[in-house]
């Protein structure tokens, strides 16, 4: 698990900007209908179709880690924080699970430029994520260099992923002999 270090910053308190309260476990985030809208079907359903939250002024999240939460927050609002090695994986799942394909597209960017970034672990979030631009360029640098990588321990990500990915991966290594 990543170490998460969000500041909840100005989500902690009403503004002029909030119209919701989201409640995460015991804590609360004072958030804009609107601008999670504009990112997210899911919340533009939510808060602005035919659901019970649509009146809410207060709406309870499940099933999410607050602190991720607010890293997502952080990199969808005006002035936003950057993508970091720290956020990446858990602000791609929380963009997966409401739909944001923005945000879902700048993770990948931010992925395929990232070379400190895990090349199995990419490989298995793009799998994961159904991310077909991501995994045909990790595949691409994952055969440049193979036996390197799938032979070092702390790769044991080869072994989690699919019999399709693995077949794209030897497929690779072919056109390369």
């Amino acid at each position: 698990r990543v170490e998460v270090l969000a500041d909840p910053g100005m989500f902690a308190a009403p503004n002029n900007r909030s119209d919701v309260v989201l409640k995460i476990g015991e804590k609360k985030l004072h958030v804009s209908k609107e601008l999670l809208s504009i990112h997210s079907p899911v919340f533009e359903a939510m808060f602005f179709g035919e659901f019970a939250e649509k009146d809410k002024e207060e709406v309870e999240i499940k099933d999410v880690v607050y602190e991720e939460f607010v890293d997502l927050l952080k990199v969808i609002y005006p002035g936003h924080s950057p993508f970091t090695i720290s956020n990446v994986s858990h602000v791609l799942k929380l963009s997966d699970r409401f739909q944001m394909k923005g945000v879902i597209e700048h993770c990948v960017i931010y992925l395929q430029n990232m070379t400190k970034f895990n090349i199995m672990k990419k490989l298995l979030l793009a799998e994961q994520y159904n991310l077909q631009k991501l995994k045909v360029g990790a595949l691409f640098y994952l055969t440049k260099d193979f036996r390197t990588i799938v032979s070092t321990p702390s790769n044991d990500g080869y072994k989690k992923l699919s019999n399709a990915t693995k077949a794209m991966m030897c497929d690779r290594i072919m056109h390369l002999v």
